[in-house]
């Protein structure tokens, strides 16, 4: 049997018709990946002109922090982390995210500043004028589970002091 596809080679008039489409249909796809890129600046810009000049109010910062119901952080988070963090922190709980007001802008903030990777749980502390800080704990606690907890206990420290301020 022979597992070796077999692909047909393409002429030069395809080649040529292929180069052609993506010449002459360049200006569109470019001009939608800069409405795109212009759109998310725009969005990040008005999260931050909210965040400076309305959000913090008299504070000089605020936290969001958002963590789950995992059994490898909760009871750590809550025993330890939770109770240290300003009255004016604002805690979502990922596991609950359904029920989360979805214009609401702790959850904006989070969605926007957060990423996609290693989010939960993170610690995202504003200051007026300045760029979010974000505290990634997901690694932390996974060396933590395999016994190297010096990362955690050195994150751990750095976001309260810097919270807490």
């Amino acid at each position: 049997m022979n597992t070796k596809a077999t692909t047909r080679p393409v002429s030069k008039g395809q080649q040529a018709f292929l180069l052609a489409v993506v010449v002459l249909t360049a200006p569109l796809w470019l001009a939608a990946i800069l409405v795109v890129l212009f759109g998310r600046l725009v969005h990040v810009v008005v999260l931050y002109a909210l965040v400076w000049l309305w959000w913090i109010g008299r504070a000089r910062r605020r936290v969001v922090f958002v963590y789950s119901d995992s059994p490898n952080w909760k009871e750590y988070l809550e025993a330890n982390i939770l109770p240290k963090l300003p009255a004016n922190t604002v805690v979502l709980n990922w596991s609950n995210r359904a029920r989360w007001p979805q214009f609401a802008l702790p959850v904006l903030l989070f969605r926007c500043f957060a990423g996609e990777r290693e989010f939960n749980p993170i610690g995202l502390v504003f200051e007026r004028f300045d760029v979010v800080e974000r505290y990634r704990f997901w690694q932390p606690f996974r060396d933590a589970k395999y016994g190297r907890s010096e990362g955690l206990q050195l994150l751990e420290a750095e976001f309260l002091k810097h919270a807490v301020g």
